[in-house]
Protein backbone atom coordinates (compact mmCIF):
# COMPACT_ATOMS: atom_id res chain seq x y z
CA UNK A 1 0.00 0.00 0.00
CA UNK A 2 1.42 3.55 -0.80
CA UNK A 3 2.32 5.51 2.49
CA UNK A 4 0.38 8.84 2.79
CA UNK A 5 1.59 11.73 1.62
CA UNK A 6 2.10 14.63 4.39
CA UNK A 7 2.96 18.28 3.70
CA UNK A 8 5.17 20.16 6.79
CA UNK A 9 1.25 22.49 7.24
CA UNK A 10 -1.13 19.24 7.70
CA UNK A 11 -2.17 19.19 11.19
CA UNK A 12 -4.27 16.08 10.06
CA UNK A 13 -7.93 17.32 10.63
CA UNK A 14 -10.68 17.23 8.30
CA UNK A 15 -12.05 20.06 6.55
CA UNK A 16 -15.22 18.47 4.82
CA UNK A 17 -15.82 15.07 4.86
CA UNK A 18 -16.91 13.26 1.74
CA UNK A 19 -17.06 9.85 2.40
CA UNK A 20 -20.61 9.84 1.83
CA UNK A 21 -20.18 11.47 -1.83
CA UNK A 22 -20.95 8.90 -4.61
CA UNK A 23 -20.74 9.34 -8.29
CA UNK A 24 -23.52 9.45 -10.33
CA UNK A 25 -25.58 9.22 -13.73
CA UNK A 26 -26.95 12.37 -15.01
CA UNK A 27 -29.52 10.72 -16.74
CA UNK A 28 -30.06 8.77 -13.42
CA UNK A 29 -32.09 9.98 -10.62
CA UNK A 30 -29.92 10.23 -7.17
CA UNK A 31 -31.35 7.32 -4.87
CA UNK A 32 -34.88 8.58 -3.94
CA UNK A 33 -35.00 5.90 -0.19
CA UNK A 34 -31.52 7.88 0.51
CA UNK A 35 -32.89 11.18 0.21
CA UNK A 36 -35.84 10.82 2.09
CA UNK A 37 -33.96 9.54 4.96
CA UNK A 38 -32.06 12.29 4.88
CA UNK A 39 -35.20 14.69 5.07
CA UNK A 40 -36.81 12.37 7.89
CA UNK A 41 -33.71 12.83 9.78
CA UNK A 42 -33.56 16.92 8.98
CA UNK A 43 -36.86 17.21 10.49
CA UNK A 44 -37.25 18.36 14.14
CA UNK A 45 -39.00 16.42 16.61
CA UNK A 46 -41.58 19.03 17.32
CA UNK A 47 -42.37 19.73 13.70
CA UNK A 48 -45.73 18.94 12.57
CA UNK A 49 -45.85 16.97 9.28
CA UNK A 50 -49.17 17.19 8.01
CA UNK A 51 -51.07 14.70 5.20
CA UNK A 52 -52.50 16.55 2.43
CA UNK A 53 -53.78 13.13 1.17
CA UNK A 54 -56.94 13.66 2.44
CA UNK A 55 -57.70 17.36 2.05
CA UNK A 56 -58.48 17.08 -1.93
CA UNK A 57 -61.39 14.63 -1.60
CA UNK A 58 -63.93 16.99 -3.20
CA UNK A 59 -63.60 16.56 -6.90
CA UNK A 60 -64.40 19.90 -7.07
CA UNK A 61 -62.07 21.28 -5.26
CA UNK A 62 -59.16 18.98 -6.74
CA UNK A 63 -60.31 20.44 -10.00
CA UNK A 64 -59.56 23.98 -8.99
CA UNK A 65 -55.96 23.55 -7.88
CA UNK A 66 -55.47 21.52 -10.65
CA UNK A 67 -56.75 24.62 -12.61
CA UNK A 68 -54.84 27.12 -10.55
CA UNK A 69 -51.54 25.24 -11.07
CA UNK A 70 -52.24 25.52 -14.81
CA UNK A 71 -53.15 29.12 -15.05
CA UNK A 72 -49.86 29.64 -12.75
CA UNK A 73 -47.83 28.07 -15.52
CA UNK A 74 -49.65 29.24 -18.68
CA UNK A 75 -48.57 32.73 -17.00
CA UNK A 76 -44.99 32.49 -16.45
CA UNK A 77 -44.82 30.85 -19.88
CA UNK A 78 -46.45 33.59 -21.11
CA UNK A 79 -44.24 36.30 -20.16
CA UNK A 80 -40.99 34.33 -21.94
CA UNK A 81 -42.83 34.25 -24.73
CA UNK A 82 -43.80 37.95 -24.35
CA UNK A 83 -39.64 38.77 -23.84
CA UNK A 84 -38.87 36.56 -26.19
CA UNK A 85 -40.82 37.97 -29.18
CA UNK A 86 -39.88 41.92 -27.91
CA UNK A 87 -36.15 40.34 -27.70
CA UNK A 88 -36.83 39.29 -31.71
CA UNK A 89 -38.85 42.27 -32.57
CA UNK A 90 -35.84 44.46 -31.26
CA UNK A 91 -33.22 42.37 -32.81
CA UNK A 92 -35.23 42.28 -36.28
CA UNK A 93 -35.28 46.68 -35.95
CA UNK A 94 -31.81 47.22 -35.16
CA UNK A 95 -30.18 44.71 -37.92
CA UNK A 96 -32.73 45.62 -40.72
Amino acid sequence: MASQRTHDDDDGRTIADMSDVRTSSPLLPHDVSTLAQRLRAKDEPGQSTRDFSDELQDSEERLMVILGTLRAALSIGLVYVVAFGIIIALMVALWT
